[in-house]
């Protein structure tokens, strides 16, 4: 198995472009809950291709993105060149690049389950200003609908080796946050895809065979199946339900 920092290394480019974003009223609660403001600088630690670093440049944040990966983190760049507000930094959770008391909150997103807490927690605290706020969030993919319990039925079949990270999504988080019970919310979304995005969807998966494997093309004629089957108006739909953890290290 690769190391947690080159898992991805082959899927940047999938990733960046078919991976799910996040919904904008998680900011809404964000403020609700912990007062974030525009003037707030964030540190969004895992920021893999930048799908939540985006959510908070386009609220007017600046935002340091640290991720460990190249290829990802380069991905990332170019996605969000347009942002003036961005600093790309080449480091991992237990090593962050910024100076002590630099940030007002820490994001992570989709990337809790691959940490270390403990060393990931005390660079939380080293980094943080204030009331030392960090908020976790991921996308839980729903199977909700035939289309979606086939397809995961249908890649479940396929893979071609174990998930690259068997740990649940929410792996970490009551270490995190030790006895302070962080506020969660939850927020339904979705995308649409035609079959090419449908198949991107797939390949951003680490344990599906890439386009160059021998199975790929068997795979592909199976997804076309499903996607004809389920299609509507050219497109089928994934929905998701965007967790969100906020609260205090120190509370």
């Amino acid at each position: 198995m690769p190391a947690p920092a080159e898992v991805f290394t082959p899927l940047a480019d999938d990733y960046a472009r078919y991976r799910p974003g996040y919904p904008a009223e998680m900011l809404d609660e964000l403020a609700a809950v912990c007062g974030l403001a525009p003037d707030w600088a964030v540190a969004d630690v895992g920021s893999g291709t930048g799908n939540l670093a985006r959510l908070l440049l386009a609220a007017g944040h600046s935002v340091a993105g640290v991720e460990p990966n190249r290829e990802m983190r380069e991905a990332g760049e170019r996605q969000l060149a347009a942002y003036p507000a961005f600093r790309s930094l080449n480091g991992a959770a237990e090593a962050i690049p910024l100076p002590d008391r630099s940030v007002d909150i820490v994001t992570v997103g989709q990337a809790l389950h691959w940490f270390d807490v403990d060393r990931a927690k005390a660079e939380f605290r080293r980094i943080l200003r204030g009331d030392q706020w960090v908020a976790v969030v991921w996308n839980d993919r729903l199977l909700d609908d035939d289309f979606a319990r086939e397809y995961n039925a249908l890649t479940h079949t396929a893979a071609m080796r174990p998930s690259p990270c068997a740990a649940p999504l929410s792996a970490g988080l009551d270490r995190l946050f030790d006895a302070a019970e962080p506020q969660h919310a939850g927020f339904p979304h979705s995308q649409r895809f035609d079959l090419p995005g449908m198949l991107g969807r797939a390949r951003s998966s680490g344990y599906l065979p890439p386009q160059d494997a021998p199975d790929y093309a068997e795979l592909a004629a199976s997804m076309a199946d499903l996607f004809n089957r389920h299609q509507r108006n050219g497109e089928v739909s994934f929905h998701y339900l965007a967790q969100l953890y906020v609260g205090r290290l120190d509370a």
